[in-house]
């Protein structure tokens, strides 16, 4: 079970005269953006919170029969549990919820035994030697900051040891244990080689090492749901983002750059460094993205794992696995809302693309991030960006790709036949 701010697990041994912080789910506090007294100054009034959301779903959950003590099954979807997801999911809750909400048991049971089936042929060797080597190097990358992933040293006499001095022999011994894989980064090999091979379009991405070792620490460490999950994050809400050519990533950026037009238009002017694309050639240069784009591609791929503060990403999957992908560009929307005045400020591209990237890094407060992103109101929130209105701006951006790829393939062949006729008649 995920530990409780009551239990939080500690860095070191009570030897230790420099305990690492930590928060409660086993996160280092401090980040390059974020202080350890910038963290509890706001933790201290969040917990309260926690606490109070805590009771109501308690009372929330009894009230329809349910159990709260590892539940499988939840209230229906409504606007009343609708509000109650944006206000966050208790942490003992959370996993079991998103699976639930996401559809997991409906799709487990279309293909039954298939991750089992999966693991075997990974067995078999049925995963390509370039996927295995990808998730092998990626494996220990993954939440380098969280003590499930990467545990302390066991004090600081081992430290010392391992660093210099005393018996070789016991020095590489105390490397090794230290350096062992915990059962979750075992279980993160897992769900990836079986998801790399039952998905040969995508293979292994980076950011799925991400998005599936979340999954497992709040679905303790339940592997067929976590890959379960996985499966729903790349064919519902991100349909095609991790493909090998990134196209679907492609699709949504532009999406969100068109609702950065259509409801930021100051923003836009200002990110909006198109001008320099392909003279003469007006689909090229309509297919073309703002250099921002760069920075926000990793926000969709990694569901802002790695770019908000981890409870601001915990409170968006919370509605992620609820609503579906429009949340992804609420939130997007609400963190250059948030940045506006930052970005009107600074005129040079680059100076533009850090304040983008740097923006959601300190976004400790949470609650006013889901409260913008859902209150509705034209330049006061994005509550108004409906499913259907992504779903829309993702189709039509597809036949623009569509429509650009042939006049530039028919171009191409033009070229090609002038060239033919010109040696032809020479």
């Amino acid at each position: 079970m995920l530990p409780t701010e009551q239990h939080r697990p500690t860095s070191q041994s009570s030897s230790s005269p420099n305990p690492i912080a930590r928060d409660r789910y086993g996160f280092k506090k401090a980040s390059h953006h974020i202080s350890v007294q910038q963290y509890d100054a706001w933790n201290a009034l969040y917990t309260e919170h926690l606490s109070r959301r805590s009771k109501k779903w308690h009372i929330l959950m009894k009230s329809y029969g349910l159990n709260t003590e590892n539940p499988f099954r939840f209230p229906p979807k409504s606007d009343k549990i609708k509000r109650y997801v944006r206000k966050g999911i208790p942490a003992h809750l959370r996993g079991a919820a998103w699976y639930w909400y996401a559809g997991g048991p409906g799709r487990l049971a279309k293909q039954p035994g298939l991750y089992a089936e999966l693991l075997e042929r990974v067995g078999r060797g049925a995963l390509s030697d370039n996927d295995r080597e990808h998730i092998e190097r990626d494996l220990n990358r993954t939440f380098p900051d969280n003590v499930r992933f990467k545990p302390d040293a066991a004090s600081m006499s081992d430290v010392q040891a391992g660093a210099g001095g005393g018996d070789e022999k016991k020095k590489k011994q105390r490397r090794s244990v230290g350096e062992a894989e915990t059962p979750i980064v075992k279980a993160l090999r897992r769900v990836l080689q079986a998801f790399a091979v039952h998905n040969p379009g995508i293979g292994y991405c980076q950011s799925l090492n991400f998005i599936a070792g979340l999954l497992l620490l709040f679905l303790d460490e339940d592997e067929e749901k976590a890959f379960v999950l996985l499966e729903i994050v790349t064919s519902v809400h991100l349909p095609g983002t991790h493909g090998i050519a990134l196209e679907g990533a492609n699709i949504d950026i532009a999406v969100l750059m068109s609702l950065l037009k259509d409801l930021l238009p100051p923003v836009w002017t200002k990110l909006d460094d198109k001008g320099g694309g392909v003279v003469g050639d007006p689909a090229a240069q309509s297919l073309r993205l703002p250099t921002v784009s760069l920075a926000t591609t990793a926000w969709f791929m990694s569901l802002f794992v790695g770019t908000l503060p981890i409870e601001s990403v915990l409170r968006v999957w919370d509605c992620l696995f609820f609503e579906g992908s429009k949340t992804l560009f609420r939130i997007a929307l609400a963190i250059f809302k948030a940045g506006e005045h930052q970005i009107l400020a600074v005129n040079d591209p680059m100076e533009i693309f850090q304040v983008v990237q740097a923006i959601p890094r300190r976004m400790l407060n949470v609650n006013g991030l889901m409260e913008v992103s859902f209150r509705r109101g034209r330049g006061n929130g994005f509550g108004g960006v409906s499913q259907s209105d992504i779903e829309r701006r993702r189709e039509e951006r597809r036949k623009l790709v569509r429509e650009g790829v042939a006049r530039t393939q028919g171009g191409a062949m033009l070229r090609w036949k002038g060239r033919w006729r010109s040696k032809t008649r020479g």
